[in-house]
């Protein structure tokens, strides 16, 4: 299926090529084959608190990525739906979840076009880690996130906190390359080294959301918060600024409005 917009289709295009690369990456990492017995090595105690008693309920996981929190989730007894734009991640995906003995459904779609679902196919929908960085529609994504939910149902965003996003690459220093309230997009021509910033064939669109671009956007899709938390301090060799003090990752959870949703 091919992306309507056209950033997105330059994004798709870009992992579909990254995808080999990227499988090779996690294959040495190993972390994948042990989320499933070990989902606290993918999800945070504030997540888990939330997903407490999730066995058996409907979830569908948002730009699935290298699906590691797939496998977790699964493996906590989840009946997981895994969605990306890109086929290729998904065909690893699901390599993988058959040398697990997991299962799960994949699903080849874009996060802002999720009309092969009927309203209310989940009881909880998870997106996050690096997933609305490709996005050019945070309003959109997050309003299909919700339409898809049954009334109540748990959305839960857990995203590359945007405070990471805006400086310059230095060893040293942290200088400012974009202004925090530039959402952009960025243009870019990238390699299929999707860690790499070296210049190559592939065009690239990010787009810089922050945080209330993120809290408003979960509230204007009929969704109630339930918690906010920054965690996380790792810093990674691919990240280039020396970001220590900063926060990792950025989690909204909320549910569903029930009284807006029979209003509206």
């Amino acid at each position: 299926m091919k992306p309507t917009n056209p950033l997105h289709s330059s994004n798709k295009d870009r992992w579909e090529a990254a995808s080999e690369q990227w499988a090779r990456s996690a294959d040495s990492r190993g972390l994948w084959r042990r989320c499933p017995k070990e989902p606290e090595l993918v999800l945070s105690p504030t997540e888990l608190h939330h997903l407490a008693g999730i066995a058996g309920r409907r979830v569908c996981v948002l730009g699935s990525g290298d699906n590691q929190v797939v496998f977790g989730l699964a493996g906590l007894g989840a009946l997981v739906t895994s969605v990306d734009i890109s086929q290729n991640q998904l065909q690893v995906a699901e390599r993988r979840s058959r040398e697990l003995g997991l299962s799960v459904e994949f699903v080849q779609a874009d996060v802002t076009d999720l009309s092969r679902f009927a309203d209310g196919s989940f009881d909880v929908v998870y997106t996050g880690g690096h997933v609305a960085v490709w996005v050019a529609d945070l309003v959109k994504y997050y309003a299909e996130s919700a339409r898809i939910l049954v009334l109540a149902g748990l959305f839960m965003v857990s995203e590359y906190h945007p405070f990471r996003r805006i400086w310059r690459e230095s060893k040293t220093t942290l200088e400012v390359k974009s202004r925090y309230l530039d959402r952009g997009p960025f243009e870019y021509d990238y390699t299929e080294n999707v860690l790499s910033r070296a210049s190559g064939p592939l065009k690239s669109y990010e787009h810089h959301w922050t945080v209330a671009d993120y809290l408003n956007s979960v509230i204007g899709a009929g969704c109630r918060i339930l918690a906010v938390d920054e965690f996380g301090e790792h810093v990674g060799d691919w990240e280039g600024a020396p970001l220590a003090g900063l926060p990792e990752f950025l989690l909204i959870v909320a549910r569903k409005n029930e009284i807006l949703n029979r209003v509206g």
